[in-house]
């Protein structure tokens, strides 16, 4: 093993060990406790019960006013709470078939047993029992010290920092970016090659999903109320999204934007038809199109309409969550758009600059392997006729208005298959990127994209993740009507959003700038133009951090709730079906003390890959690792702050 690698692990337990350490030896020793419960809508007092561990506590409860209940599964405790009685009904959710206890106190020792439990420092409880619509956001978590898991995180991010700083150290002339050959699908599998270029491959694919569609709708119109039982809710917020945030946008970029079925029937309105091909010439190109198909307008073709409707739909999110109908209305909302914009504008202009989702989805492809290019540049130069563009007999015209030569990022493609079709000269690619990701940011709207999706991610987890209900209340407006502390949640965050997170990173792209001192090899480089110039070019880096905080939000949900899932599948409407014999089944969260472990690995990693390519990005234009580091230092500490922030939230240290 090499000198510096020993250093590295070095390092790396040095930090780490100090930190538990140092939790260890602060940590009181245990005691006996008397801890209080109240419970009420939306959440208990107090919301965070703080430990030691080895502490022999004394749990007794109180509701405010409906029945609650506190789920801590990690100790196999179900304690149902009534109105009006000190006794609480208690059963072990491990064993469902073990009789109840009827008690007035809940004894037990704070840790878990055995290894993996001496390592548990976070658990969280929950409502078990229906108290209204937003019900399911209903938490509060039992803290257990020392905190290793909170220590130990914070410890682990020091060390990435100081390893950072060395590896650049022993860093031997200027940083590159070695470009791999990507990995060619369509030659490497002749089947695949096939199946995208038949050509009722899409309409195969979206129909099941635009089935699905109709079922959602139908369940949130005429379902259960409760949204935790409602396939219209488990289907949108947990299931689809969450496979969105987890794996179809990490590792396939906009491959959803395949099979999306919002914008279909509009489609096949505008054009038609949903398999075959009508040659022709509309405009521009090569097929015959109906409506009125007009250009959409020039000052409206940035990411800024689908940014706000994504803050207006991630403000309305817990609403949107508890309530089956308003799900069901806002995806009928979202299709009618998409239908009526087919038949006015052209191609798919609803996905191109009104689709909420396209956000999230075009900002995060970035870091996706999956891409379509081209194979040969000499083949597309002789090309005449861009029909990758423009469409022709074999296939239809591109519905993102992109031509396959100049697309170098996943950010714009939302990879349908048409080009591979229509390209006379089989020069199109679904490739598999092998080397590091490359994106550069071409607008002020596209940086600010970004940083909005970070903010929101953040968000998510305060308001709908956390154990404050004051947090809820701001966002509820289903059933306690608090549109005034909603409107003021709202206003505060486009300001946060849109204003005030842009404005530190511009900040700190400017103080880089300055104490880099601009300079570059030939003297006036990028980074000697403009704070807007860095802005646009740094911003990439915040990708990574940014989507492994959406993953955080999203595999605490669908962990929590994988049974609430599966009783849906089994029941999808709350009438009493079982379809596939779950229906019945008692709830059991997956994993539970283990989750915060992977939100913490999830942020460490983030992190860790952010301020990689940070640094590859201003080391890319600056001559000096001096400089470099200079310039990069002052993004990079929010970065480090806003990463640190958030493992002391999910830890509680």
């Amino acid at each position: 093993m090499s000198v510096r690698k020993l250093i590295q692990i070095f390092i790396l337990l040095s930090c780490t060990g100090g930190a538990l350490f140092a939790e260890w030896v602060s940590s009181p020793p245990p005691a006996t406790r008397k801890v209080h419960v109240e419970a009420f809508r939306y959440g208990t007092d107090p919301a965070i019960i703080r430990a030691n561990r080895g502490d022999d506590l004394i749990i007794t409860f109180k509701t405010r006013d409906t029945g609650h209940s506190f789920f801590l599964q990690d100790y196999g405790i179900d304690a149902k709470i009534t109105p009006a009685s000190e006794t609480v009904e208690v059963r072990d959710p491990l064993v469902p078939e073990r009789p109840p206890s009827y008690v007035s106190e809940v004894h037990l020792k704070a840790g878990l047993p055995g290894f993996w439990g001496g390592l548990v420092s976070t658990s969280r409880f929950r409502c078990h029992v229906y108290c209204g619509p937003m019900h399911g956001f209903e938490q509060g978590d039992l803290i257990i010290r020392p905190n290793w898991l909170g220590a130990g995180s914070l410890g682990f991010l020091l060390a990435i920092v100081v390893i950072g700083l060395f590896r650049i150290k022993w860093e031997e002339g200027r940083f590159q970016t070695i470009a791999l050959p990507p990995i060619d699908l369509n030659r490497r599998f002749g089947l695949l090659d096939r199946l995208l270029k038949w050509r009722p491959l899409q309409f195969t694919l979206t129909l099941p999903v635009l089935a699905g569609l109709m079922v959602i709708i139908l369940a949130g119109f005429f379902g259960t109320k409760v949204g935790g039982r409602n396939l219209a809710v488990m289907l949108t917020w947990i299931i689809w999204i969450s496979m969105l945030a987890l794996f179809l946008v990490p590792l396939g970029g906009r491959i959803w934007c395949m099979i999306c079925p919002l914008p279909v029937m509009g489609e096949y309105l505008q054009r038609g038809a949903t398999t075959e091909v009508r040659a022709g010439t509309r405009g521009r190109f090569k097929n015959r199109f109906f409506g009125w198909f007009r250009l959409w307008p020039r000052a409206l073709s940035g990411p800024w309409i689908r940014l706000g409707a994504f803050l207006v739909m991630g403000a309305l999110s817990a609403s949107l969550a508890a309530q089956p109908k308003w799900t069901a209305v806002m995806l009928i909302f979202m299709v009618a758009a998409a239908i009526i914009m087919s038949l006015v504008w052209e191609l798919r202009a609803f996905c191109r600059y009104v689709c909420p989702v396209a956000v999230f989805i075009s900002a995060y492809s970035a870091l996706a392997p999956l891409m379509v290019r081209k194979r040969n540049t000499g083949v597309c130069k002789r090309c005449g006729e861009k029909s990758c563009l423009r469409g022709n007999a074999g296939g239809w015209a591109c519905p993102y208005g992109l031509l396959v030569p100049q697309m170098d990022r996943n950010v714009d493609c939302g990879i349908c298959t048409e080009c591979f079709k229509s390209c006379p000269s089989d020069n199109v690619s679904l490739a598999w990127r092998k080397g590091p990701w490359r994106n550069s940011f071409r607008s002020y709207g596209e940086a600010w994209q970004a940083l909005a999706l970070l903010v929101l991610a953040v968000v998510y987890s305060v308001t709908l993740h956390s154990p404050w209900p004051f947090m809820r209340d701001m966002v509820n407006i289903v059933d306690k009507a608090s549109f005034f502390e909603f409107s003021l949640f709202f206003v505060m965050l486009s300001a946060v959003a849109l204003g005030v997170v842009p404005l530190i990173f511009w900040l700190m792209c400017g103080l880089g700038l300055w104490l880099s001192k601009g300079t570059s090899e030939a003297g006036k480089g990028i980074f000697n133009a403009s704070v807007g110039t860095i802005f646009k070019k740094t911003l990439p880096a915040v990708l990574p951090l940014g989507l492994a905080l959406w993953a955080v939000f999203f595999a605490e949900t669908i962990m929590a709730n994988m049974t609430f899932i599966l009783l849906s599948l089994s029941d999808p409407f709350g009438w009493g079906w079982d379809l596939l014999g779950t229906a019945g089944m008692p709830w059991i969260q997956i994993w539970p003390s283990g989750i915060p472990w992977i939100q913490s690995a999830l942020i460490l990693l983030g992190v860790t890959l952010s301020l990689k390519k940070g640094y590859g990005l201003w080391h890319n234009e600056i001559d000096s690792k001096n400089n470099t580091l200079k310039g990069f230092t002052p993004t990079a500490a929010v970065l480090v702050l806003l990463a640190g922030g958030m493992l002391v939230y999910l830890t509680h240290y």
